[in-house]
């Protein structure tokens, strides 16, 4: 068949009815006959840009490849290559003459999107009947699929299936089209020399993490989980869009990011599971902050300090604080020094800088040199080798303490917003510091209510926010 098949209307008859009353004929089973000329996984050709698939991750390729366990969910990023992952996947069972489902969320999503790109990988040279109005392929194995939309699960209870693929699964609202698919697969696929006791019966998922119903069957196994049973048998794999930027725009990740927050960037391109619905504003009202600014006598020498570093070395500001005990109230903590720094003109930070504009090394060493630095905490993530040149097995020229960047920082993350609501906390009314503050949004963990600060917009700095909540949590921790 040398041209792609359009879609046509479904009729008022629901599919389930219309292929309950053909089974007699079009979907009654019949034996697998093997096709040498069938495309394996790694023959598979887009066939508008002529390139061959290829996984872009061993996670990716094992997936594709793997018959078992007997849930699988796929979630990627946006352009991230899930949906041809699947489909070549699906369209491998069809060559070992398993029969299967293939659905969207609804109807409009299952043709401007799955469908568009099934059309891309299917070997259309291999089907030998095509009902659309019934929504049915059937292939020269003897396997067929069933395909469409599934706005009401209960339309697609009846037919017996090897395999179901559900595309972009976040959408719907409940599990019960899961559920649905769920019970439909359940019948063995042939025997072969390949699968001596018959292709297992599989369920796969390609989607955007979104954690709701998904979260709950997919997500890390808890204490006395009512679905333990079912993780048992289940997998979750993740592909990040930037893993297929050979098939993007070089630019497309920049691009995109540029218009999302934080956490929406993790959702959509990095596929972390996260409730968008659980960030909101890391303070109610700058006014919060803005209360705090008060008049504080000059540092002294002998004032033990706390420094602390959030920085990213390329494309990332740089953020250095200075934080004591307030001098007048020692229970509370005051912001003493405050310096930023945004990469120059080929993305990095100038660590030295000059006499008139000191980098962040040059800085620090002058706030040794002139205080009482007790320590310099810093999220390791990028700084390892300048602290390493500059701690106790480089220069000496502090105690360096790294940050843990996990369960800590959600607890110091808590800690600074509780300093400021209680208005246990000075600062001098440092302008940039105050926009940091004012970038930063707070992610609730559901599970644990523990907070974190994270941007709100990808281009937003607020290095400053994480150096303050890791400095005030240091300078009160330590027995000053």
């Amino acid at each position: 068949m040398s041209r792609t098949p359009k879609l046509s209307k479904q009729s008022h008859e629901t599919l389930a009815e219309s292929w309950l009353r053909h089974l007699a004929d079009d979907l009654q089973p019949t034996s697998y006959r093997p096709v040498p000329s069938w495309p394996r996984i790694e023959h598979f050709r887009n066939r508008d840009t002529g390139k061959l698939y290829r996984p872009h991750t061993p996670d990716e390729e094992a997936f594709v490849r793997a018959d078992q366990p007997a849930h699988v969910l796929l979630k990627g990023g946006w352009g991230a290559g899930k949906s041809a992952a699947v489909i070549v996947k699906a369209l491998d069972r069809v060559r070992r003459g398993c029969s299967g489902i293939m659905v969207s969320p609804d109807n409009p999503h299952f043709e401007r999107s799955l469908w568009m790109e099934f059309e891309r990988w299917c070997p259309w040279d291999h089907v030998v009947y095509h009902n659309q109005t019934r929504r049915l392929l059937r292939f020269d194995t003897g396997a067929f699929i069933l395909y469409g939309g599934i706005e009401d699960p209960e339309d697609w209870e009846g037919p017996n299936v090897n395999w179901a693929l559900f595309d972009e699964a976040r959408k719907k609202k409940d599990p019960a089209a899961f559920k649905v698919l769920m019970s439909r697969v359940r019948v063995p696929g042939p025997k072969s020399p390949e699968n001596p006791d018959g292709v297992p019966p599989q369920l796969f998922i390609a989607t955007t993490p979104a954690k709701n119903w998904l979260f709950d069957y997919f997500g890390p196994l808890r204490e006395d989980d009512g679905l333990a049973s079912f993780k048992k048998d289940s997998k979750t794999i993740t592909l990040v869009t930037k893993d297929n930027l050979e098939n993007l725009d070089p630019n497309y990740v920049d691009k995109v990011s540029s218009g999302l927050t934080e956490a929406e960037i993790r959702v959509n391109l990095l596929a972390e599971w996260e409730d968008l619905e659980d960030t909101q504003r890391f303070l109610p009202a700058m006014i919060l902050w803005d209360l705090l600014r008060e008049d504080m006598p000059p540092l002294t020498r002998n004032e033990p300090m706390v420094v602390s570093l959030d920085a990213g070395v390329s494309h990332d500001n740089f953020g250095l604080l200075g934080v004591t005990r307030h001098p007048k109230r020692s229970d509370d903590v005051a912001v003493r020094v405050s310096h930023a720094w945004a990469p120059g003109r080929y993305g990095s930070i100038d660590f030295i800088g000059t006499d008139e504009h000191p980098g962040p090394e040059k800085v620090l060493r002058s706030l040794c040199s002139m205080y009482n630095v007790v320590e310099v905490c810093y999220d390791r993530h990028e700084l390892h080798e300048f602290v390493t040149r500059l701690g106790p097995r480089g220069d000496g020229l502090a105690w360096f303490r790294e940050f843990n960047q996990g369960a800590l920082r959600m607890e110091s993350d808590k800690f600074l917003l509780d300093l400021v609501l209680q208005r246990r906390l000075a600062h001098a009314g440092d302008p940039t510091l105050r926009q940091h503050i004012d970038n930063a949004d707070r992610h609730m963990d559901p599970d644990t209510r523990r907070l974190r600060i994270v941007k709100r917009n990808y281009d937003a700095p607020i290095d400053l926010a994480v150096a303050l909540s890791m400095g005030a949590y240091e300078v009160l921790r330590l027995n000053l």
